[in-house]
């Protein structure tokens, strides 16, 4: 997501204050998703001006995220968890901010899915889970018939937006 937002960023200009919203302080999928973030836009023009570490409830993340543009008008992109990006959609409308800022998502889900298909989130990358769940099952079965199995084994995560959307597999 951080590399997406530094890319789109290279093509289009405008703000560069980013907003990030990184989950819940403490765990390790948030550390991680913190850690990957700000070493995606460290570097670039774009500076993370706050960030707010908080409960993935929606109620939780909408209260962060309007704390943080009433504190800082100028900012140019919200970046965080699949809910605060869904927060973050009816907050910009309602302070009639979408032609200032950018909202993106660090996880795919179908909140997401809706706000990327009505041009309201620019993106979000997902780690396939649906062939997360094959590769499972191949594994079991492979350790079950006492046949080799591989250690490290994923799919290749993909980014999900507006321009390739209509080709991504729901199923």
């Amino acid at each position: 997501a951080g590399r997406y937002l530094v890319n789109k960023h290279a093509e289009k200009g405008g703000g560069t204050n980013v907003a990030w919203f990184p989950g819940p302080k403490g765990a390790a999928w948030v550390e991680a998703g913190d850690t990957g973030f700000r070493e995606a836009v460290k570097g670039s023009p774009l500076t993370i001006i706050a960030t707010e570490f908080g409960d993935t409830g929606k109620d939780a993340q909408a209260a962060l995220i309007n704390k943080v543009l009433d504190q800082h008008p100028d900012i140019a992109h919200i970046a965080g968890t699949a809910v605060t990006a869904e927060a973050a959609v009816s907050i910009v409308r309602k302070r009639k901010l979408g032609d200032q800022v950018d909202i993106i998502s660090y996880y795919f889900g179908p909140g997401v899915h809706r706000g990327i298909e009505r041009g309201k989130i620019m993106a979000a990358p997902s780690d396939l889970p649906a062939i997360q769940a094959r590769i499972a099952v191949d594994q079991a079965v492979r350790l079950l018939e006492g046949q080799p199995v591989l250690r490290h084994v994923g799919p290749k995560i993909a980014v999900i937006d507006g321009t390739n959307l209509a080709h991504f597999d729901l199923t």
